[in-house]
C-alpha cells in the first residue's frame, strides 16, 4: 500500500509517495543525503542541483556496473548447466557401455 512520507535530503525538505516501508525509505534518504553531501563537500562547490545530478549519474554508473555483473554471471551459469547436462549424457553413455561389458563377462 502506498504511503506519504515527508523526507528531507541535503536540506531539501520534500513529500513522497511510495510503497516501500519507512525503514526502507529511511535508509534510501540516509543514503542520497550522504552522497549528496560528500559530492558537495569535495573539492570544486556545486549547487544543490547539480550535486543531485552528479548523485544520480553516480547511481545509474553503480547500477550499470551491476546489470552488466550480473549479465555475466547468468552467461558463465548458463555455460556451466550446458557443460552440467553434457556430462550428465556422457555418464549415463558410459553407464550403458559398462552394463553391456559385464553382461557379457
Amino acid at each position: 500500500m502506498k504511503q506519504k512520507y515527508t523526507i528531507t535530503v541535503s536540506d531539501v525538505e520534500m513529500n513522497v509517495i511510495c510503497e516501500e516501508s519507512p525503514e526502507t525509505v529511511e535508509a534510501l534518504v540516509g543514503m542520497v543525503d550522504r552522497r549528496m553531501r560528500k559530492i558537495s563537500a569535495g573539492g570544486k562547490p556545486c549547487s544543490k542541483a547539480e550535486a543531485a545530478l552528479l548523485c544520480a549519474l553516480d547511481y545509474c554508473a553503480d547500477k550499470i556496473k551491476t546489470q552488466r555483473k550480473v549479465k555475466s554471471r547468468e552467461s558463465r551459469l548458463s555455460a556451466s548447466e550446458s557443460t552440467v547436462e553434457e556430462l550428465e549424457a556422457e555418464n549415463e553413455e558410459l553407464r550403458k557401455e559398462l552394463e553391456a561389458l559385464r553382461k557379457k563377462a
